[in-house]
């Protein structure tokens, strides 16, 4: 059951980023009269889907770890020395192909995992940063045709790193 949820979590994730950027957002600056009140409800419907893409891949995250506690990391305090020995001579990588653990210790860590985790990381920051930074800076209206490029990037990051971990996650939460 907690294996569906995870994948509906994901789609979920990935429909609101889709329903919202490409459709809802753009009928509203057809359909709404004034535009600048076209334009205040898609900042507010803009800051409600990156709070979804902040909070949806943490609760993947800790989904994911009740679901497979060894795959991502282990119990131990190291969760994160792979990274630090990742590429290093002596590593104690055993291969480089997709998809086959590599040891550290007694953690088992796959690759397909290691990416998983940075796309979720990355997708949160990505969210963090368009809360924090682009709407605030759309909103208070400085160079605001700058900003406007950079949310337009930032969103389509997010929404191709929310489509690459909603496909490959498949297998996954099956």
């Amino acid at each position: 059951m907690l294996r569906s949820v995870g994948f509906f979590i994901g789609a979920l994730w990935w429909g609101s980023l889709t329903t919202i950027g490409f459709l809802v957002v753009p009928l509203l600056f057809v359909w709404v009269s004034p535009k600048a009140l076209a334009g205040l409800v898609a900042g507010h419907l803009f800051e409600w889907v990156s709070w979804v893409s902040l909070l949806t891949p943490l609760l993947l995250w800790v989904l994911a770890r009740v679901i497979h506690p060894l795959t991502p990391h282990g119990p131990q305090e190291r969760d994160w020395a792979w990274v630090l020995s990742e590429g290093q001579p002596g590593s104690s990588r055993e291969s480089a192909g997709a998809g086959v653990p590599e040891t550290l210790g007694d953690t088992q860590i796959s690759r397909h995992w290691r990416w998983s985790l940075w796309g979720l990381g990355a997708s949160a920051a990505l969210a963090l940063g368009m809360l924090t930074v682009v709407i605030p800076h759309i909103t208070l209206g400085v160079d605001r045709a700058t900003w406007h490029g950079v949310g337009t990037l930032t969103y389509a990051l997010m929404w191709g790193l929310a489509s690459v971990l909603l496909h490959k996650s498949r297998r996954f939460w099956s």
